[in-house]
This record gives C-alpha cells, sequence and structure tokens, in this order.
C-alpha cells in the first residue's frame, strides 16, 4: 500500500504483518467531540519520551491505539490518566492506514494515513 502517513514513520513500519483497515473499532479520546488531536501517537504525544516494555518499539510508538470491543476501551477509562475522557467508534476503510493485532485481548496498533476523516467519530 502506498500511502500519505500522518505522521512520519521509521524504516520497516508499519510491519509487513499489519493488514489493510477495515471495521469498526474504538478509541479513547478526551474531546466530545472527538478532534484530530485525540488521533495522535504517543510518539507525537511525547517526542523525547523513552518508550519501555516488551514488544514496543519505534513503529508501535507512532501507531495509534484502537480497541475491537467496546468493554475493553472502557476497561481502560478506569484508569486515571483517563478520567475525564469518553470513548469514540470509528470506522476504518483500507484508505485510512494500517492496523495490527497487538498486546492483549482486543488492542490494536493503527498506522493513520492523512485520508482518515476525524469528523466521522462518534461518541459512545
Amino acid at each position: 500500500m502506498t500511502a500519505e502517513w500522518f505522521e512520519a514513520l521509521p524504516e520497516q513500519c508499519p510491519p509487513t504483518d499489519a493488514a489493510q483497515c477495515k471495521g469498526y473499532y474504538y478509541r479513547i479520546a478526551n474531546g466530545n467531540p472527538a478532534t484530530t488531536e485525540d488521533f495522535f501517537s504517543q510518539r507525537k504525544l511525547q517526542p523525547d519520551k523513552v518508550f519501555k516494555g516488551f514488544g514496543i518499539d519505534e513503529c508501535i510508538a507512532r501507531a495509534i491505539s484502537l480497541f475491537s470491543t467496546k468493554e475493553e476501551a472502557e476497561r481502560r477509562l478506569k484508569l486515571p490518566k483517563f478520567k475525564n475522557a469518553s470513548i469514540v467508534i470509528v470506522k476504518l476503510e483500507p484508505k485510512d492506514g494500517m492496523i495490527k493485532k497487538t498486546f492483549g485481548i482486543a488492542h490494536y496498533s493503527w498506522w493513520r494515513t492523512k485520508d482518515f476523516n476525524v469528523s466521522q467519530a462518534k461518541t459512545v
């Protein structure tokens, strides 16, 4: 897939085992309605942070976390950093980027293209 990524990605990113986007996913958002800032990667939000943990590399740091179930997103709302957050649902299509199942039963990493339309995100 030749894509214009929303942010600069390192070599070999997205990984070769990532798939084209297709389907509905949930995202934790601070805005209501969601804004483009609600769809920034951790690297974009924290450019100088050193990310640590099993399976976390620069490619993952530049992905956006999504969940395949509302219940898994709701579990994250219990964390202090998401105290005032909400959950939005998005319908992703191939033009929106690449996605890969990562970290846990319903967590996905999404590499967003510039084609993704933030205004279609709906609070649930």
